[in-house]
């Protein structure tokens, strides 16, 4: 991922003036909706994100996880490209278990 930060302290009445420029960003990126079988979206979801091993297709590496917002709405970015991932979705039901979605 391409980003650019800083920290500057300027006194007071100074004036900084900077110049930035990003590299085109090549990084993946993977989002979503989270939504029952009637299409209502499902907030509060545990979203998480495997890399999975092509090799073997067994070992799968945990490398994010994000809760769902009020839509369902969920994104992981700054992802390599050419990388297969794996995403399982958990969420609450009535009694306070987690189920797989």
């Amino acid at each position: 991922m391409n980003d650019a930060n800083f920290y500057c302290k300027p006194a007071q009445g100074e004036r900084i003036e900077t110049k930035l420029e990003l590299a085109p960003d090549i990084s993946a990126a993977i989002h979503g909706v989270v939504s029952d079988t009637e299409g209502a979206a499902i907030g509060g979801a545990l979203v998480l994100l495997f890399r999975v091993d092509e090799q073997t297709d067994k070992a799968h590496t945990l490398i994010a996880q994000i809760v769902t917002d009020a839509e369902g709405h969920f994104a992981f970015g700054g992802l390599d490209g050419d990388v297969l991932y794996r995403v399982k979705v958990f969420r609450r039901c009535g009694t306070g278990r987690v189920l797989d979605v």
